[in-house]
């Protein structure tokens, strides 16, 4: 009952700009330049709100206030680089939001090295640096809010998307880990888990979509206006689109044995109909 309880806590309406006025004034943001990172730019930059926007193709941001940096957050240079944005005093942001991320869809055993380290080294240990410096940093000065950007492919295993649900996986754990460790501290930490988006995402991952649902897509306007909502509410999760929050209540219910049985069989046939 309890679980339940909290996978409805998730539910919340779309907010309008008037509700998000006035409770942010400078944030960073990575993987701004398209998808979700472009929708939750746009809409920060709409109530006011300054910008320090990350990407590694910053060529293509329409934001003329907004202050650009170009980075590859998988090179070590160019992520502390970042860092050294983020705990610096010069107008000191006060919002987080690590939204940068990839995934390949591939069966483990064929999928190149250099794409498991890709994945890990954004999904996992550039969000883990930059969180880690943010939060050092607001609680410094007393408050502020880091936003991550997980997937409801963290809830269970995936095959064929398997390092990436992994990779997922080890975000909501660590957003809603922090959430608890800063209460008291003026930081909150909200996890954002969107469901399928549509987004250049899994074009560039090699996503077949004839793999995945037709249903439940959420544009990337949607998500952003759900996971800027639940921040500034500082609620520790948000599951966007209602689809998914009935995902996400299945999956807390059904047996993990279950899970795996089905998703294991789906991945099966998926790789049968592509061979």
């Amino acid at each position: 009952m309890a679980v339940v309880q909290l996978r409805l806590s998730y539910l919340c309406r779309v907010p309008t700009q008037t509700d998000l006025k006035g409770i942010w004034h400078r944030a960073l943001l990575t993987g701004a330049a398209s998808g979700i990172g472009q929708a939750l730019a746009q809409r920060l930059a709409a109530v006011g709100v300054d910008l320090v926007l990350v990407d590694k193709h910053t060529e293509v941001i329409d934001i003329p206030t907004a202050e650009i940096m170009q980075a590859d957050l998988c090179d070590p240079a160019d992520l502390a680089k970042v860092e050294q944005r983020l705990i610096s005093a010069q107008a000191p942001v006060d919002l987080v939001i690590n939204n940068a991320g990839l995934g390949y869809e591939c069966p483990f055993w064929q999928q190149e090295r250099a794409e498991v380290d890709e994945t890990l080294g954004l999904n996992v240990i550039a969000l883990t640096q930059l969180t880690h410096s943010a939060v050092r940093a607001l609680v410094e000065r007393g408050g502020g809010q880091v936003v991550l950007v997980s997937s409801v492919a963290s809830l269970q295993p995936i095959p064929n998307i398997a390092v990436y649900a992994a990779s997922k996986a080890f975000v909501s754990s660590l957003g809603e880990a922090l959430y608890e460790e800063h209460k008291g501290t003026g930081v909150a930490i909200t996890t954002v888990m969107p469901g399928l988006t549509r987004t250049n995402f899994h074009e560039r991952g090699r996503w077949n979509l004839d793999n995945w649902p037709s249903v439940g897509w959420q544009s990337p306007k949607a998500v952003a206006s759900e996971a800027l909502h639940a921040a500034a509410r500082s609620r520790p999760v948000v599951i966007t689109g209602r689809l998914n929050r009935f995902y996400g209540v299945l999956t807390t219910k059904a047996p993990r044995s279950l899970r795996r049985f089905i998703l294991g069989r789906s991945a099966r046939r998926a790789m049968a109909q592509n061979l």
